[in-house]
């Protein structure tokens, strides 16, 4: 119950950031893709720097998450075929709707519809996603390793 209390305030207190960065704006968006706004990759970019600098410090000073206790670790694993796949179908997304699962959930709370089929078509996504996962493994394949 914590844990679900500390996801939903995290949660809540992100998509104000969002919202009042005008992140769930697809107009703010599009002018970004269209590479009119470069304030929105220089605080993407803040963001992810932040986020290694931070993950990686806490892993070397072995801190033990907030809530549960556990050990702050991660694997790392070679790019495959699922990873490609993935964000090729999400930058496709992503252009075509202007937003992304965090932008579209502030504008279902805002009451804009966008959200809504945006959320939607995720859903679906999410849903054939799964469905061909169950495929045979074998199926398949493994991209070699990118060097990341």
């Amino acid at each position: 119950m914590k844990a679900n209390l500390a996801t939903l305030a995290f949660g809540a207190f992100f998509g104000f950031v969002l919202g009042w960065a005008r992140l769930a704006e697809p107009e703010v968006i599009y002018a970004m893709l269209r590479l009119a706004e470069p304030d929105v990759f220089l605080l993407m970019g803040a963001a992810i720097a932040t986020a290694a600098i931070g993950s990686r410090l806490l892993r070397r000073g072995r801190a033990r998450a907030l809530i549960g206790g556990a050990p702050i670790s991660w694997r790392t694993s070679a790019p495959q075929r699922d990873h490609v796949v993935g964000s090729v179908l999400f930058g496709l997304g992503w252009s075509l709707s202007c937003t992304c699962p965090g932008p579209a959930v502030v504008q279902i709370a805002r009451g804009e519809m966008s959200g809504i089929f945006t959320t939607a078509g995720m859903l679906i996504g999410i849903a054939i996603r799964d469905a061909t996962r169950a495929a045979p493994a074998a199926a398949r394949e493994e991209l070699p390793a990118l060097g990341l």
